[in-house]
């Protein structure tokens, strides 16, 4: 025995079928309660703060941390890669420049000879 427990295959199902149902409800929940009633201004704007708040929070912790650990380097090829597209994206509003610069700095990075 390996000492892992394991879920039956149905209940993995089944949890999986309880949480598609739990999203999908809290979802017609926001639609169906804003299809009555108007949503005020100050929270219109709030809302709008929250896609590049998730963004952030998803593409920014790769670039510091490595191996569990925070690693702040010059020779991190993810963190160059990652502030070479922010200064573009910051100068230009490009996303295909954004894009291309960072995967750009990213294959510089790591395949420049480090002398």
């Amino acid at each position: 025995m390996s000492g892992i427990a394991t879920m039956p295959t149905a209940w993995v199902w089944i949890h999986i079928l309880a949480i598609a149902v739990a999203t999908y409800a809290l979802r017609v929940s926001f639609i169906g309660l804003f299809s009555y009633y108007e949503v005020p201004e100050g929270i219109k704007d709030q809302m709008s703060l929250i896609p590049p708040a998730v963004l952030a929070a998803l593409a920014v912790p790769p670039l510091f941390y490595r191996d569990g650990g925070f690693y702040l380097s010059p020779l991190n090829p993810f963190l160059i890669a990652g502030l070479t597209a922010a200064l573009v994206a910051w100068r230009t509003e490009s996303l295909i420049g954004t894009i291309v610069s960072g995967f750009g700095a990213y294959f510089l990075v790591t395949t420049a000879p480090i002398a």
